[in-house]
């Protein structure tokens, strides 16, 4: 009997630690109704989306990255919301900034987790018993060196669930982690919740692949350096052959006629702005972005691209993709300009 209910906790205990990814459009409302209420640093970009587990409850884990210190291990900026009613379950900013070994003072910090618990879940705020608040560290890696990053930890006990909560509070009063409907085994002094927002984790139960790159990744990762970083932002035109196919073109319409700018006329339009002082002091082109990939099938894809200035969008691009034995090459872009020549181009 003993071995019966053994193999048969191993067995759940597979199932709770499975996870398929999805694609960001799949995904896209969950990450709109968490956006509703915490706001994701601009740094990090959308990196994947896995369907999960919480104790047997679905959700979905989405992680951010940046581009530097990226894969497991590294910043990241991960959530994790339930499937029904977008339950905003967990989030967690593992950034090199809270190396700062400068502590807020208890007070300090209890008023703030208080705030931020109220403000996100007021039912769950009102439950929530204090435990203790006492200094918490993790470790991450930055430029392959290992990394502690810390904040004061508002642990919480919810009788009516008997589980709990928590919220680290930063250096600079901003939230990097909060986690809630955790059990916990008393008797054995471990957490029995999935820890998917932990990457120590996610390694030792060979949840590596949430990390690994699918051609969607790598088609957001291209676009982000050799168009928005490459045309646009950092001006790295050097980048922009790798992303672009020799005989690429932006097709402009022109009254019944189709206007065509070669790749290479266009890189001489990049070249002109970033030799000039004058016009990259001027910010034309530092912009806000996003990057949506529309569709994949097999060795083509679509992506959508949208640019703001001052939070105004100004420009829609869709871009071409095709996937050569080299990798991925744009092929042509149209776009849609919401404002009148947001470039201030003379073509």
């Amino acid at each position: 009997m003993k071995t019966a209910i053994l193999i048969l906790s191993v067995l759940m205990m597979t199932v709770n630690v499975n996870a398929q990814t999805v694609s960001l459009k799949d995904a896209q409302s969950y990450l709109d109704e968490f956006k509703k209420h915490i706001e994701i640093p601009q740094d990090y970009k959308f990196q994947t989306a896995s369907k999960v587990n919480m104790d047997n409850t679905p959700a979905y884990l989405f992680r951010f990255e940046k581009s530097s210190n990226n894969g497991l291990k590294g910043e990241h900026y991960s959530f994790v919301i339930s499937e029904k009613d977008k339950q905003i379950l967990g989030f967690t900013n593992m950034d090199k900034k809270y190396s700062n070994t400068k502590m807020l003072l208890k007070p300090e910090a209890e008023k703030i987790a208080k705030d931020f618990l109220l403000k996100l879940d007021k039912s769950l705020a009102n439950a929530l018993q204090n435990l203790w608040i006492e200094t918490h560290d993790e470790e991450i890696y930055v430029n392959e060196k290992k990394t502690t990053i810390a904040g004061m930890k508002y642990k919480c006990f919810r009788a009516s669930q008997n589980d709990y909560a928590w919220v680290i509070v930063g250096f600079d009063g901003s939230i990097i982690t909060f986690e809630r409907n955790i059990k916990w085994n008393n008797d054995e002094h471990k957490r029995i919740t999935e820890k998917w927002l932990h990457d120590n984790w996610l390694v030792e139960n060979n949840l590596d692949f949430l990390n690994t790159s699918t051609d969607e990744q790598t088609l957001r990762k291209l676009v982000e350096e050799t168009f928005a970083n490459g045309a646009l932002n950092k001006l790295n035109l050097e980048e922009m052959p790798r992303g672009f196919h020799p005989d690429f073109s932006i097709l402009i319409a022109k009254e019944n006629n189709l206007f065509r700018l070669p790749l290479r006329n266009w890189m001489k339009v990049v070249e002109e702005y970033k030799s000039n002082p004058e016009k990259v002091s001027s910010g034309i082109r530092n912009l806000d972005y996003t990057i949506d990939i529309l569709g994949i099938t097999e060795n083509t894809a679509v992506v959508k691209t949208q640019f703001f200035r001052d939070k105004k969008l100004i420009i829609t691009d869709y871009l071409s993709y095709i996937k050569y034995p080299d990798g991925w090459k744009a092929v042509a872009k149209i776009s849609n300009e919401h404002i009148v020549n947001p470039l201030q181009l003379n073509l």
